[in-house]
């Protein structure tokens, strides 16, 4: 028979030392955790990312915010059908160019949008438990340079 180690395995420095595995494991807990708390409101974290995308904005085409988070076109309407059917988020003609819509939010998905802000704001206390306050800051502003979001 084997002998057992006194210690528990640890990961590797290979591992731990690297950004991209760092970031992926805590995205994964972050993602878990987040799409957990936030199922008892009936969202999803891409209908999330939607619906605080478009409180911090205001109206915009369904292109726009395609672009802004990253997602396809399509995957947008599907996402607008969806929240509209909740009645989330309104189509608009855009007075601009009638050819295009204007996604908004209702009274209704801002008050939606306000518990799933309180609900993530819970999680990421969570997740950045062993953090102070400055190192919560510092962590933000380096994750927002390293993907250059200003």
């Amino acid at each position: 028979m084997a002998a057992t180690s006194p210690t528990s395995p640890q990961l590797p420095e290979a591992l731990t030392s690297h950004a991209g595995y760092l970031s992926v494991v805590m995205g994964q807990r972050s993602q878990d955790r987040f799409e957990t708390a936030i199922a008892q409101l009936e969202l999803r974290p891409i209908q999330y990312d939607y619906l605080a995308t478009l409180s911090a904005s205001g109206p915009m085409a369904q292109n726009q915010l395609a672009a802004l988070l990253e997602v396809d076109a399509a995957r947008i309407v599907s996402l607008t059908d969806e929240l509209q059917a909740r009645s989330l988020v309104e189509r608009t003609v855009d007075p601009g160019d009638r050819r295009r819509n204007l996604l908004s939010l209702t009274r209704a998905g801002r008050a939606l949008n306000v518990k799933a802000a309180r609900l993530a704001a819970v999680v990421e206390d969570e997740l950045l438990s062993r953090l102070d306050p400055r190192e919560r800051v510092q962590l933000r502003a380096l994750l927002r340079k390293a993907l250059d979001f200003g």
